[in-house]
């Protein structure tokens, strides 16, 4: 079945339903069905066919939701695009993924604009929030219009590709993680068992450019006639406004932004009896985070596991769920640790999380030696590393892999270091990752400069923040006559880490 015979069904069995509400808009399951028609039909007309790449580049709101579900219904290829980025690194993914279409806000078009004559493949743009015609542009409302006459949509078969979505790793750039109309289902049917179903009303907290909000709470809700609220502007406020107002009952969120919801409601505190269940993940949550939450909000976060490539993993369920534990594998999920030798590893003991899933991603788009690597004898290799005690429960114990995750986010070291290797005073530069109480990690640069130059703290971490998305920019710092090399010759991030443990301890 594929995820768009999923949306159909939900709007035949609740069709008047609210299916998703944002600020004062609200769209029944009926309405929802009948605009992405509308938007599927256009994009058609539009010259967009079955397997091309649409690029999304939205806050959340109820124009994206559209866009997700009439790319989906034509059979085209949803690219989206996190609204942090930058320039350069949207380009890339635009580039990368070989996009024909671009669906955008006028303010975030900006970062675009000026890339059109070297995106060859890119030759359809639509626009929402658009005050000024623009040579080549469509008003995004053009999408939603009823086709003049009946339009046949394409068959859509659960193998086809749906979505490509773009996540730092540990090369300079990002990998687009492809799932299939299949696997989406296959990960909107596995949320049921995590209390997702028609009387919960799901409120964001992240952008619907991660696989958080676009597959488990936007596309399952809506597979689970649930009702889904967006918020296009996420803070602690609105989101407990939203809480209050639509008397919302399920949230997942990153720990970052769950800790920050807890001290919000205790400082000013909204009506947030009706939230039933509180799912976190993307990092590690402390018992810490978990007893304030509970203080503030009257009930517990439920802490799971899993990545872009496959999310949920593993998950602690009400009435059994194990503080400080990422909890047990979700049904249907196999979990193996494997040690350096390749070898399962003895209970208790700690090695690499492999996994089998029904919603593992199909590839990295366009990287089959990459997929190849992270897929190996059928299993995937997070590179994270557990161990799991005698009940069965897993308890997360690092990363084998250098990727850096600030409040959630994955930050590749090489990404940052090559841009700060721009910058003409630099000679070379290594990114690691340094443990903080707020965000799980924040990023920090060491760096060499060149002989006869000069530069300080300040103007490379603004050199930087004008080239990359602020939430990898640098924090700190740290200038050094040399940076330290392995055997090989190779950056050695690992002795910078364990210089920065030792200065801790001191």
């Amino acid at each position: 079945m594929s995820i768009v015979d999923g949306l159909r069904i939900s709007s035949r069995l609740s069709p008047d339903k609210p299916a998703i509400i944002c600020g004062e808009q609200s769209l029944t399951y009926a309405e929802f069905d009948r605009l992405t028609d509308n938007v599927a039909a256009r994009l058609l007309a539009a010259g967009v066919q079955p397997g091309d790449r649409v690029a999304v580049h939205m806050l959340n709101c109820s124009e994206v939701a559209l866009t997700y579900g009439g790319c989906l219904k034509v059979g085209a290829i949803v690219v989206p695009i996190n609204s942090r980025l930058k320039g350069r690194e949207i380009a890339y993914i635009l580039r990368h993924s070989g996009s024909v279409c671009y669906v955008g806000q006028c303010d975030l078009y900006c970062e675009v604009a000026g890339l059109r004559k070297e995106l060859a493949d890119l030759r359809i743009f639509f626009l929402s929030g658009q005050n000024v015609i623009q040579e080549g542009v469509l008003n995004f409302e053009n999408l939603l219009k009823s086709p003049s006459k009946p339009v046949s949509l394409p068959a859509i078969v659960a193998d086809q590709s749906a979505v490509i979505i773009y996540t730092s790793g540990t090369t300079a750039h990002p990998k687009g993680v492809t799932h299939s109309h299949e696997t989406l289902m296959r990960l909107a049917e596995t949320m049921r068992s995590l209390d997702l179903d028609e009387n919960q009303v799901v409120i964001t907290t992240s952008s619907m450019a991660h696989i958080l909000s676009f597959a488990m709470v936007f596309l399952a809700g809506l597979v689970h006639r649930s009702t889904v609220v967006l918020i296009p502007q996420i803070d602690c406020h609105s989101v407990l406004q939203a809480l209050e107002r639509h008397r919302g009952t399920v949230m997942a969120g990153l720990p970052t932004f769950f800790q920050a919801v807890a001290r919000t409601q205790t400082a000013t505190p909204y009506d947030v009896r009706s939230g039933k269940h509180f799912y976190c993940g993307g990092d590690s949550v402390s018992p810490a985070l978990q007893e304030e939450f509970q203080r503030a909000m009257g009930q517990s976060v439920y802490e799971g596991y899993g990545s872009t490539e496959a999310v949920p993993l593993t998950f602690n369920k009400a009435g059994a769920a194990r503080v400080g534990s990422i909890g047990r594998a979700i049904e249907g999920v196999r979990i193996r640790l494997l040690g350096t030798d390749g070898r399962d590893v003895a209970p208790g003991e700690v090695g690499e999380i492999c996994a089998q899933s029904p919603w593992l991603m199909t590839g990295y788009w366009k990287d089959p030696e990459a997929t190849e690597e992270a897929i190996r004898d059928g299993w995937f290799h997070t590179g994270d590393l557990a161990r799991c005690d005698a009940d069965g429960y897993y308890w997360f114990a690092g990363r084998a892999k250098q990727i850096i995750i600030r409040g959630g986010s994955n930050i590749s070291p090489q990404e940052v270091e090559s841009v700060i290797g721009e910058h003409p005073a630099v000679r070379e530069a290594a990114v690691i990752g340094r443990p903080d109480s707020t965000w799980g990690e924040i990023v920090v640069a060491y760096v060499s400069i060149k002989d006869g130059q000069s530069l300080t703290e300040k103007e490379l971490i603004e050199f930087a923040r004008a080239r990359m998305a602020a939430y990898k920019t640098p924090e700190h710092v740290i200038f050094k006559d040399a940076l330290p090399k392995n055997a090989t010759g190779k950056m050695d991030r690992r002795a910078l880490r364990e210089a920065e443990r030792a200065q801790a301890t001191l």
